[in-house]
């Protein structure tokens, strides 16, 4: 690098310090904060359109010095020289015709009071240049329309607290060893952003049109979740205006994975962002009505069947999660509507409160707009008020009688202790005829309450489920296997999608204001759950991302992306594919391919690891567990020594990894109920590291007892496998996994 553009820049990067610096006093000046001390912040609502503005001013105010605070020690990664082309729109003060540095960063940094741009905000329509273009002509799509022109420099900074520590200008090959140089790094306990290393397939997912919905099948390693939050990060930057961090919704397949991922949208400047699992979506939303889940972990459970016992459960889990399902309920509440009615009158004695005609008209039409309980209720309160005012109509005539004869008393007799005895024997009369006219209208509701259908839960799904396997023995085994948990008042997750459709239809659902919904880990979700989100949304703002060949779930989930392309959305989903694998080495991703190569994954699309090597992968061989465990040790030292942070030893099952745990020094153990992700040495089961990273991993039994050699297994190892960026080691006693061979 020439040493005059080397002091430019240096020149440049201080001078930006003092803006950034300048324009976070301005902020802080402006809340009242004192010497960088914060302070309690409050604008009273007094509902006027004054509280309104000033409440909005200041979460403005909040969020500038929030990424003021982010760009103090790095402001930018990158400059770019772009000159627009004469003619197209002038954006962000560039003229048309005239070269002009575009500085781009996390965040972007406008200079008071002119509002001059000095720092881009990656998220912006010229950064994109920085992501998808080389030197030479190029364009980019800005609100005003197409900017065409020639960009003369694209070059790369690392800056670290405050201070220029490289640079460099990139075509290809720069542009290469500066991802590599990044990939390079150790890691933390937590996914990293990678808004300095997003490559151009990545950023056409980033980018790509928000309201249409969009599958990502990405190779192990490619980015997905990280490109999907970013993509969320993008999407509220440019569509600010109309969509608000609380209206978008991640589902993540676990707590431990939200975890992971939780710091990656904060450090982009967003929050608030809902991140939750299905579960607790349904939880959310069925609040009272979400029935008890039977304790299960579907894969630990897999990985103690033989094939047999999978391939019978896969078959029940591929039923209940498909869209067949959804159409079968449609069907079925439609006619439970019409079976849950009483046919007969509702009356007291011989009169006729609410003919059972009048019923059908109130359920079936005049509160047709409300879901069944509700309906139900309605038409219960008509019921009831038509029975109260038949009762006080009974009531008032005992009353009256009552006090007729009372009148009749005390012109017969004279006053004294017999006429005082036979009043007292006339009120007692009447009170109990009273009383037995209210505890007759409660057993006359609760009556009518008998002839209603069931609206529990559980009880509608049993039998919608029962109903099915009558119509059509394929779904026999569903029954067979889900009736046990119905009887004792439970249910599985892979039951929630239909439950939820359920609920929706008999209670309705509270509403949730979601504009937009990533799902990661889409391979293990069904097509029913997809529809479910579908409908209980309303629209085909949709985000999944996925691999095929780490669809460990069996039949659980989705087989073929073309499941997404009939009968779930109203637009067709376009379908794209990350086939670099950024997180391995060469030699880590090599030993990963040969393990799916026994077992090929079709739609899983072509894939290759970016160009950066290591070692290649140990494999230690020991005499008996003895061995095998001093190995271990030996090997987590070594990787200690090395540098490396993250080190996970994952075996088979959680009692196995709980045995290995204690036979271990200074290790962690993960099990499935933990939520939070902290880093350095753990032991874990297979079940627990989808969607992991870290920066090395030993496979501690790879066995070929332990992982035979079956399409289950196949992509349970690769999965494993593809954990590591920088170190991977496989133990084993005895013969080793044919996965490796």
């Amino acid at each position: 690098m020439d040493q005059t553009q080397w002091q430019l820049e240096k020149t440049h990067l201080q001078e930006t310090l003092e803006t950034v610096g300048g324009e976070l006093q301005k902020c802080e000046r402006a809340l009242g904060i004192e010497n960088g001390s914060d302070r309690y912040l409050m604008v009273q609502d007094d509902g006027s359109s004054d509280a309104v503005v000033q409440q909005q001013i200041m979460r403005m105010t909040l969020q500038t010095l929030h990424q003021l605070r982010l760009s103090v020690k790095s402001p930018y990664f990158a400059r770019l020289d772009f000159t627009p082309a004469p003619g197209t729109p002038a954006m962000a003060g560039m003229r048309p015709g005239a070269n002009a540095p575009v500085y781009i960063g996390r965040w972007g940094v406008l200079k008071t009071p002119e509002y001059q741009v000095c720092v881009h905000d990656w998220r912006s329509p010229v950064a994109n240049l920085y992501y998808s273009g080389q030197v030479g002509e190029v364009s980019y799509d800005a609100p005003d329309g197409c900017v065409r022109g020639e960009m003369t420099l694209k070059r790369m900074f690392t800056v670290a607290d405050g201070e220029m520590i490289g640079m460099q200008d990139t075509g290809v090959v720069g542009q290469e060893k500066f991802l590599t140089d990044a990939l390079s790094q150790v890691t933390t306990a937590r996914l990293r952003e990678v808004v300095t290393t997003i490559q151009a397939e990545q950023n056409a997912v980033i980018r790509y049109d928000p309201m249409q919905p969009l599958c990502v099948q990405g190779v192990a390693g490619s980015g997905k979740t990280t490109i999907a939050l970013h993509r969320v990060a993008w999407m509220l930057y440019r569509l600010q205006k109309t969509l608000r961090p609380q209206e978008v919704l991640i589902l993540a397949p676990n707590p431990l994975f939200l975890s992971y991922i939780s710091r990656v949208l904060p450090d982009l400047g967003v929050d608030q962002v809902k991140q939750l699992t299905f579960e607790q979506l349904c939880r959310a939303l069925l609040q009272k009505k979400m029935p008890k889940l039977a304790q299960t972990a579907r894969l630990s459970e897999r990985l103690h069947m033989s094939k047999a016992q999978r391939d019978e459960l896969d078959n029940v889990l591929r039923l209940k999660g498909s869209l067949d399902v959804y159409g079968e309920l449609e069907r079925f509440l439609a006619r439970w509507e019409e079976e849950c009615i009483p046919k007969v009158h509702v009356k007291l004695g011989q009169t006729v409160l609410v003919s059972a005609e009048d019923m059908q008209r109130y359920f079936l039409r005049e509160f047709r707009h409300f879901p069944l309980e509700v309906r139900l209720q309605k038409t219960r309160k008509v019921v009831s008020d038509r029975l109260k005012r038949a009762m006080e109509q009974v009531a008032e005539k005992l009353q009256k009688m009552a006090d007729d004869k009372l009148n009749q008393l005390l012109r017969a007799m004279p006053d004294g202790p017999e006429r005082r005895e036979r009043a007292r024997k006339l009120f007692d009369a009447r009170d109990e005829r009273l009383e037995e006219l209210k505890t007759r209208q409660k057993q006359l509701l609760k009556d009518y309450d008998a002839l209603w259908g069931s609206m529990d839960l559980l009880t509608v799904y049993g039998e919608f489920l029962k109903r099915l396997a009558q119509a059509d023995e394929r779904y026999l085994p569903v029954w067979q296997a889900t009736q046990p948990m119905l009887a004792k008042k439970r249910c599985a997750p892979e039951d929630l999608p239909a439950l939820l459709l359920l609920a929706r239809g008999l209670y309705g659902l509270e509403r949730m204001d979601v504009k937009h919904v990533v799902i990661d880990e889409a391979q293990d979700v069904s097509p029913l759950q997809v529809k479910a989100l579908r409908v209980l949304f309303r629209h085909d703002a949709f985000t999944l991302v996925g691999d095929l060949c780490q669809g460990i779930y069996g039949d659980e989930g989705l087989r073929s992306w073309d499941a997404l392309q009939s009968g779930i959305f109203d637009a067709p989903v376009t379908v794209t594919h990350l086939s670099t694998a950024y997180r391995s080495t060469v030699e880590i991703m090599q030993t990963a391919f040969a393990v799916m190569a026994r077992h090929p994954v079709a739609g899983a699309g072509e894939a290759k690891p970016v160009l950066r090597h290591g070692q290649p992968p140990l494999h230690l061989h020991a005499q008996d567990e003895k061995q095998r465990i001093a190995l271990i040790n030996e090997q987590i030292e070594a990787w200690k020594n090395e540098g490396f942070f993250n080190i996970a030893v994952i075996v088979k099952t959680e009692k196995a990894a709980r045995a290995l745990h204690k036979a271990l020094d200074g290790a962690r153990l993960v099990t499935q109920g933990d939520d939070v992700f902290e880093g350095g040495v753990q032991v874990m089961d297979a079940g627990l590291v989808k969607g992991l990273e870290f920066d090395c991993v030993l496979i501690a039994d790879a066995e070929d007892a332990v992982y035979p050699d079956e399409r289950f297994y196949a992509k349970l190892f690769y999965v494993l496998c593809t954990r590591p960026l920088h170190r991977l080691a496989f133990c084993h006693v005895g013969q080793q996994t044919k996965h490796l061979s």
